[in-house]
């Protein structure tokens, strides 16, 4: 039974959506004959026409979003690698439960090979410096000499009117209440920001650019690779982005402003609470949901049929390497 989609976006962004969905796609369907459910780009603005569809014909409505290793280039440069696929809500909306709260919440999943996997996972990702987008710069080895006998704290910024950032309970005031407590909690370490990398092309604008700069506070505006980043890293003070899920990767003190999806598990040291979370989980439970459970992958060569992580992750270092 086929799903129907009304974004020419999805279609022209991913040629080979139904390869992810398994399925027939029928695009901009006049009547829900036939279809299963409605599928739309998340729940942000552009995915309201698809959501009031699915709620007139009594559908199933399936968001849909990049996965959290996604390719090369950005997402205007490239089709993704990787797909969520979330019929129960989306887990950038901190407002409801979506199926990756759901899997965390739940037990029986994480058997000895899916834990064994989401180790394999965090060593291929810590080795090849891999994140959700890979068209950036090696960090300079010489660019943190100055302050190699200081603690460093790095303040993530995002851009504007994001919808994690919305949907993760935060806004302008949030961020500015996340750098002032980075500055005033530690007082003799430098402090670095790091700006969006669609901040960096000239595509949105971000929400720290224009906060009084103190002394000990550093601009990070190249497009450096997060994970090495955050590898200098001593501690990382984050409102939603998802490199707080990789400074956790990487083991990092990671100290959450907004309620991101992988906060109120008992990793992070949050300053809102999220009272749907009911589960302490470790690293690695984390790492199996997000990766494994949660999202698809496109066989990386052929474009035609599904595939894993751990063949994106390889054919993602191989082609980075070679520019």
């Amino acid at each position: 039974m086929p799903i129907g989609i009304f974004s020419k976006g999805i279609i022209k962004s991913i040629p080979y959506i139904d390869v992810f969905l398994e399925d027939e796609i029928i695009f901009n369907p006049k009547k829900p004959d036939r279809l299963t459910a409605i599928a739309g780009w998340g729940y942000k603005f552009t995915s309201k026409k698809a959501i009031k569809k699915a709620e007139k014909w009594e559908l199933p409505y399936i968001a849909l979003e990049d996965g959290f290793i996604r390719s090369i280039g950005l997402g205007f440069e490239e089709p993704p690698l990787s797909l969520i696929i979330d019929p129960v809500g989306i887990y950038y909306d901190s407002t409801k439960p979506s199926f990756l709260e759901n899997i965390l919440n739940s037990d029986g999943w994480q058997t000895e090979e899916l834990l064994n996997e989401a180790r394999k996972i965090k060593e291929m990702i810590t080795k090849y410096n891999i994140s959700k987008y890979n068209n950036s710069k090696p960090v300079p080895i010489d660019f943190f000499k100055e302050f190699k006998n200081k603690e460093k704290v790095l303040v993530i910024d995002q851009t504007k009117g994001d919808a994690s950032v919305i949907l993760g309970g935060a806004n302008q005031k949030t961020f500015k209440e996340m750098y002032l407590s980075a500055v005033e909690e530690n007082p003799d370490s430098v402090i670095f920001i790091k700006t969006h990398p669609d901040v960096i092309k000239g595509k949105k604008k971000g929400y720290l650019t224009k906060f009084k700069k103190y002394p000990e506070v550093f601009i990070i505006s190249e497009n450096y690779n997060p994970i090495q980043l955050l590898k200098a890293m001593d501690k990382v003070y984050t409102v939603s982005s998802q490199m707080g899920f990789e400074a956790l990767i990487l083991e990092k003190e990671v100290y959450c402003f907004g309620l991101p999806f992988y906060a109120g598990w008992g990793l992070t040291k949050d300053r809102k609470k999220i009272e749907r979370r009911k589960k302490q989980r470790n690293i690695y439970e984390l790492i199996s949901a997000c990766y494994i459970l949660y999202t698809k992958y496109i066989n990386p060569y052929t474009k035609k049929e599904l595939s894993n992580v751990f063949e994106v992750i390889e054919y993602i270092n191989q082609k980075k390497s070679m520019v």
